[in-house]
């Protein structure tokens, strides 16, 4: 049996090892018969690279995959699943390959494959990390898009009128006549209601959880934001106990603050509003609930649709998920978050 014969029996068995078991560690990686196979695929590249190595032999041609960081962080998968199988191939490999190059000390044998898998990681690292900050460019730019239509639909709209209602008033006054009280309280009402619309885009702009916990800081803005008139329910629990990292309680508030605006703008008869927050089995998982006509996801406006599409970018960019059920009887939008594992 030749060297490359030999290499290719020690490869086959350990890419079957390796694909085996690679549910222990990664199930979301490993619940596709594709991704599996290219995982094993890689794994044999890898594998070719580490014998040529060992052997000073010029390194095999290995053909242009895929985008695999970009192709993880678009379908959602964390990459702690890609190091973990990174891990596996390790472990199933070095035994076989130190075995197979007995006349080389086990470490070195160790430190080339370690350095041959690095080459792999390390490129889709950034390749993930590059659509992750894609996508949370796209969010930033939908708020402030939002922002924008909120300035023009809400806040030029009411200024205007209550222009036209001064003009009319001062018209009246140049001309000896008594302005009509009750149109001025009305301008002045339009006024108000622009004013507080403005300061709520102020808060929404700027607003932050800081070293407030999740928990207080949404229950702040639900007291801030929810009118009167509208039952609310809010639960927080596990927080205390299982303290959140400062880029989950900001990206989850905006989430959770996103849902809740929606809610307050878009739920027709809707009488109550229920938020929960837990943090529990290395999980965040929050919901946000009301009891209004609901509606059609395919059928709604873009803004609406636009603002869905946000808050999935930025638990996408968490590793987490957002589903939304809407029906007759209201719209329920629940957020899941793993939690990264403490050291």
């Amino acid at each position: 049996m030749t060297p490359d014969d030999r290499d290719a029996e020690v490869d086959a068995a350990v890419v079957a090892a390796f694909v085996a078991r690679v549910a222990e560690v990664a199930p979301r990686l490993a619940g596709d018969d594709a991704v599996r196979a290219e995982l094993g695929g890689r794994a044999a590249a890898v594998l070719r690279v580490v014998h040529a190595r060992l052997r000073g032999m010029p390194m095999p041609a290995t053909p242009a995959g895929p985008d695999v960081g970009g192709a993880r962080a678009r379908t959602g998968v964390h990459p702690a699943e890609s190091l973990r199988a990174a891990g596996l191939l390790f472990r199933e490999a070095l035994p076989p390959l130190a075995a197979a190059h007995p006349e080389l000390p086990a470490e070195r044998v160790a430190v080339v494959l370690h350095e041959v898998i690095d080459t792999l990681v390390l490129p889709a690292a950034v390749s993930y990390v590059d659509v992750l900050l894609a996508r949370l460019s796209d969010a930033n730019r939908d708020e402030r898009r939002r922002v924008a239509r909120d300035l023009h639909d809400s806040t030029s709209h009411g200024i205007g009128a209550a222009m036209q209602g001064v003009d009319l008033a001062l018209h009246l006054l140049a001309s000896g006549r008594t302005p009509d009280v009750d149109r001025l309280r009305t301008t002045r009402q339009v006024l108000l209601d622009t004013l507080n619309e403005v300061r709520s885009m102020a808060t929404r702009l700027r607003d932050v959880v800081g070293p407030r916990s999740l928990g207080q800081a949404l229950q702040e803005y639900l007291d801030f934001a929810v009118p009167a008139g509208r039952e609310v329910s809010f639960t927080d629990a596990g927080e205390h106990a299982h303290p959140l990292p400062a880029h989950v309680k900001e990206e989850s508030y905006l989430i959770i603050r996103e849902a809740v605006r929606n809610s307050l703008l878009h739920a027709a008869g809707a009488t109550r509003l229920e938020v929960d927050v837990e943090v529990a089995e290395g999980r965040l998982r929050a919901t946000v609930a009301d009891d209004g006509s609901g509606f059609d996801p395919s059928a709604v406006d873009g803004s609406r649709t636009v603002g869905l599409a946000s808050m999935q970018e930025r638990a996408e960019g968490l590793g987490g998920s957002v589903l939304l059920q809407a029906g007759p009887g209201g719209v329920r939008l629940a957020l899941t978050v793993p939690l990264p594992v403490a050291a």
